[in-house]
């Protein structure tokens, strides 16, 4: 009677041991492969350094890409060639997100005319959500829906702000991670408009 005890309580407790391990395991694989979960937001006070900056090389090409705009139409970072293009990945729950938009409307405002371009990139969000954030902001840069992130994963994007600066080539010139301050937003979109892209 106690051996058929000892090996009942055994068996139990193997048992209870392979549930919580299996358990523990799907939770990690899942975390580990819902993009939603991976994506956060840098501090809004981070202090900004070059430490943010990402290193380019001059063979790095911008990954062409389509996604929808917020009227349901297909743009594609390739009909933009000929042009500077500040790409920004964003959401519209992430603080620092929000604090540089204006700063990103005025860049766009002072510069469109100098052939830039501004894709804002709304990364994990649905088309409503995003349209009513630009609306009642005033935006008037081109906001794109990478709502299944998958234009994020190719940019390896894991935090947001991030704002990528391809110059009319379709070569990435930088690549900073976090939210810019205005006169820093200024200097990697005139190193844009200023470079000889013919």
């Amino acid at each position: 009677m106690k051996k058929n005890l000892l090996v009942w309580g055994s068996a139990l407790v193997l048992i209870v041991m392979a549930i919580f391990i299996t358990s523990s395991y799907d939770k990690n694989k899942s975390a580990a492969s819902s993009p939603t979960q991976t994506i956060t937001s840098q501090p809004e006070k981070q202090p900004l350094s070059d430490n943010n900056a990402i290193d380019i090389t001059a063979a790095d090409k911008a990954i062409d890409f389509t996604l929808t705009d917020l009227d349901g139409r297909k743009i594609s970072l390739g009909d933009y060639k000929g042009k500077n293009v500040y790409l920004n990945f964003f959401a519209t729950w992430c603080p620092p997100c929000k604090a540089e938009m204006p700063d990103i409307e005025k860049m766009y405002q002072k510069y469109k005319d100098n052939d830039l371009v501004v894709l804002a990139v709304a990364v994990g969000e649905d088309r409503e959500t995003v349209k009513n954030f630009v609306q009642k902001n005033g935006y008037s840069f081109k906001v794109l829906l990478d709502s299944d992130q998958s234009v994020g994963q190719q940019y390896e994007i894991s935090a947001i702000p991030v704002s990528v600066f391809i110059d009319k080539n379709g070569n990435v010139v930088a690549k900073r991670v976090g939210a810019l301050r205005e006169a820093e937003m200024e200097q990697y979109v005139k190193m844009l408009v200023e470079k000889n892209n013919f």
